[in-house]
């Protein structure tokens, strides 16, 4: 006869079941808590359209642009996506209508990975979105410049960027109208020797499209002024008065200053005196005047000035009526 046994028998009974049970209830008490579910209903979502199509850009805001949505799980997953907010983003992969009526989806909710948290409606289930024709293009960039260069400097080669040209993507309506894309003005009084500037690129007008590079590298070549003197430049009258005038002096000097470089390159037979002819209207017959001189045909990056720089104009008598 064995031992007595000092455990009653309806716990040895089946004991290996029953702990297996009691093991088993252990294991989903610990993998499933007890917690509760509840609904909530958020309001004021923010509703982001997000474009796949590369030819269509969202024209401002839809609407409406805030949104309803109600919500179903743990309840303290749902506390937690009240307090950290959420958002509709709605992914358009083609745009058939620049002014599309967008049906609502609950996966575009963004939950963040709550777990159990279900969308069970979102009010309106729509919103209107209006799109428009987007456009890119590779613009050529341009050096804008305030100020003079230093007295005795010049510049010996054009300012020129790195890159040469920046891409603008952006609607359509904006893109196509530009012709070039401007620096922010560059100052030529502080260039007094060769060097890298950088600068950022003028902007204005284009927050709403997309500008790369927004930096640009300039490159800068001086030297020190050198000059040109080129005489008997003749003189003549630009534009069509009717009256021949008589001119004193009818030749003038042309000094031309720059870099020696690009005095050297230069080609100087384009130069041209010149008197403007609007300013002889209304002179009578007999009646003589003073006026500037002008030069044009100047080669790129010279400057030039006339000696002397205003003739005396005469209308001779007998020369027809006054100019209106």
């Amino acid at each position: 006869m064995g031992a007595p046994s000092f455990i009653p028998g309806f716990i040895t009974h089946n004991a290996s079941l029953k702990l297996l049970a009691l093991v088993g209830a252990f294991f989903l008490w610990a993998i499933v808590p007890g917690t509760p579910e509840g609904t909530e209903t958020l309001t004021d979502i923010p509703v982001r359209i997000q474009v796949g199509d590369p030819e269509w850009l969202v024209a401002g805001a839809p609407e409406p642009s805030r949104v309803t949505i109600r919500v179903s799980g743990p309840t303290p997953e749902i506390i937690r996506l009240a307090r950290e907010g959420t958002s509709v983003r709605a992914e358009i992969q083609e745009v058939t209508s620049p002014d599309t009526l967008i049906q609502l989806r609950r996966d575009w909710v963004v939950l963040a990975g709550r777990p159990g948290v279900v969308v069970e409606e979102l009010v309106p289930a729509a919103v209107q979105v209006r799109f428009e024709a987007s456009a890119e293009e590779a613009l050529p960039i341009l050096v804008r410049t305030r100020g003079r260069l230093p007295d005795g400097v010049s510049l010996a080669f054009p300012l020129g960027t790195t890159p040469a040209v920046a891409r603008v993507s952006g609607p359509a309506r904006i893109v196509r109208e530009l012709e070039g894309l401007p620096t922010v003005p560059l100052d030529l009084s502080a260039l007094d020797e060769s060097g890298q500037v950088n600068l950022p690129l003028d902007t204005t007008g284009l927050e709403a499209a997309l500008v790369t590079p927004h930096t640009v590298s300039v490159g800068i070549r001086v030297a020190p002024t050198a000059q040109r003197r080129v005489t008997s430049v003749p003189l003549r009258v630009q534009g069509s008065p009717d009256f021949e005038p008589l001119l004193d002096p009818t030749e003038v000097e042309v000094v031309v200053r720059g870099a020696p470089a690009r005095l050297e390159a230069a080609g100087l037979a384009s130069l041209r005196a010149v008197v403007d002819g609007d300013l002889l209207s209304g002179m009578a017959p007999g009646a003589s005047r003073w006026v500037p001189v002008g030069v044009t045909g100047v080669p790129e990056l010279l400057g030039a000035r006339p000696v002397p720089d205003s003739v005396l104009v005469i209308r001779p008598v007998g020369g027809g009526e006054p100019l209106p």
